[in-house]
């Protein structure tokens, strides 16, 4: 099984003014994504070489209660919430959830279409654990679809991201048994810390 860092979720109240944020912040403005019918949330997005960015938003249009936009519409200021890592054996990701004692929900089937019309089909197997939560990254197969990365405006590299956490051995020894690559470090508070080289420096986000 192979498991790739796939993109990091910043999360803000408004999907407009976050994103208008993020594309101060880095230099480049990210672009609309589409909507997540039951999640409560919509996106825009911006690359970031192999991996992207996800600007989250509550929608609007739909219900926000008891799912995530709801939780982010309650968010008392933005900032990165999780990460993602693509595979293409979710069955296999799955397993190795287990083997570490962590629980999932899935896979579940996904899918929109681009405004140029392309189609994207994926899945993805979410994270259901109690005690590390959205520290567990969740897993996305995007079985024939393009990459994201590919087709959204370039907002830098990643240089590199880090899982923060005040007991972070435990969560390090789950990352291991699932086949994880990101570095977890001990911090005071648990959070996330992503360093990006833009046209205007580096930049951090913190969660």
């Amino acid at each position: 099984m192979t498991v790739e860092l796939d993109h990091l979720l910043w999360a803000a109240p408004d999907l407009d003014t976050g994103s208008a944020t993020i594309g101060a912040i880095l230099g480049v403005a990210p672009a609309r994504g589409g909507s997540h019918p039951g999640f409560g949330t919509r996106n825009s997005l911006l690359s970031l070489g192999d991996a992207y960015l996800e600007v989250i938003a509550p929608d609007p249009a739909q219900s926000l209660e008891g799912n995530r936009g709801g939780d982010i519409a309650a968010m008392s200021r933005p900032g990165l919430i999780t990460f993602a890592v693509r595979t293409t054996d979710i069955g296999a990701y799955q397993a190795a959830a287990a083997k570490a004692g962590v629980t999932t929900r899935g896979p579940v089937a996904m899918g929109r279409t681009r405004p140029d019309g392309v189609r994207l089909d994926w899945e993805c197997l979410y994270i259901t654990d109690k005690t590390y939560s959205e520290f567990i990254p969740f897993a996305i197969d995007w079985k024939n679809s393009p990459h994201p990365s590919a087709s959204t405006p370039a907002g830098g590299r990643l240089v590199s991201f880090a899982v923060l956490h005040p007991d972070p051995a435990p969560l390090a020894a789950i990352y291991r048994t699932m086949g994880i690559g990101v570095a977890v470090k001990g911090a005071a508070s648990p959070g996330f810390l992503a360093v990006i080289d833009t046209p205007r420096g580096e930049v951090v986000l913190t969660a």
